[in-house]
């Protein structure tokens, strides 16, 4: 029909524009149009195979303190100084001290099962039967350890058009289209059907997912990666929401606290002391300093005011 073909092409272009907004993002489809040409490419050369180790550690630690003694491991920015690249530290965090890849499955599979029950987030998940969980551990493989994981889930999806709000159709191909179709979910209120993520939106996100890295012992196993990854998702957090970054400290922080996790359980998985908060209310949820840093998560040294936990 003309209009679902108008409609399909206008989600298309959003995908290209929001592309076009952040380095991360067209770094990614440049690697995976690359790594269609060929089968390794200079990061998989110089790093690690997907599937070097995949033994479990997250379980042996005993609560007896963490398994692999903490380390400060920078951010390395490439391109423009604003594109996230792996290093030899970074996948070290992956393969050396969490084993691999299925630690990462059972955080983000962990992850998905609680945003699935969130009254905010689940509002856009069109469908919980895709492999969530499994797309989100490989692409956070890929970006930390190297390699193509993610790139050949990538080229093994569907080509077919999932629908979305108004009975439109979108392929969902990468990140950039995944987001796209999350912000188009036919679960959302009509009014709120393509608008983006919210900071409390994306203060849900962030505070759900470092619950389960948590529950799921990998800060325990590997505070070093727990340390690192706090600061990834607080640079990857910033093209859904540029003021949600100043977050993710706090986010990580909210979990420690089983008090925490109990009101938002009998308040029916719903965060409402952060939902509708105007910037300024949120900022003073925060702690000052956290609130007014232009330099984390980019400091290139270990520093004690940054330091997440007394590991």
């Amino acid at each position: 029909m003309p209009t679902t073909t108008t409609t399909t092409k206008s989600l298309d272009d959003e995908v290209r524009n929001f592309r076009e907004t952040d380095d991360d993002l067209l770094a990614e489809n440049s690697s995976f149009d690359n790594n269609k040409m060929s089968t390794s490419n200079e990061v998989a050369d110089t790093y690690y195979d997907d599937d070097v180790k995949t033994d479990d550690t997250t379980s042996s630690n005993d609560n007896n303190g963490p398994l692999h003694p903490y380390h400060f491991v920078p951010l390395r920015m490439g391109g423009n100084g604003r594109t996230h690249v792996a290093t030899t530290a970074s996948a070290a965090l992956i393969i050396d001290e969490l084993g691999g890849l299925p630690p990462l499955e059972r955080m983000t599979n962990a992850f998905y099962g609680k945003a699935f029950r969130d009254k905010t987030l689940d509002q856009f998940i069109r469908s919980h039967s895709d492999p969530h969980g499994g797309r989100f551990a490989r692409w956070i493989h890929q970006k930390l350890a190297g390699g193509t994981l993610w790139d050949e889930d990538r080229a093994a999806r569907s080509d077919e058009p999932v629908e979305v709000a108004n009975g439109h159709g979108i392929v969902i191909h990468d990140r950039t289209s995944a987001h796209v179709a999350a912000w188009h979910s036919p679960k959302r209120p009509s009014k709120d059907v393509g608008r983006h993520f919210d900071l409390d939106e994306c203060r849900v996100w962030m505070r759900l997912h470092f619950w389960a890295m948590r529950e799921c012992g990998l800060a325990n196993v590997s505070p070093a990666f727990a340390d690192y990854y706090v600061r990834f998702i607080g640079h990857f957090v910033n093209v859904y929401e540029r003021s949600a970054p100043a977050f993710a400290r706090d986010s990580y922080r909210w979990s420690a606290n089983p008090e925490n996790i109990q009101k938002y359980i009998d308040d029916g998985c719903e965060m409402k002391e952060v939902l509708g908060l105007s910037l300024g209310k949120a900022l003073e949820q925060i702690p000052e300093e956290e609130a007014n840093d232009d330099v984390w998560p980019y400091h290139p040294y270990e520093e004690e005011k940054y330091a997440l936990e007394d590991w």
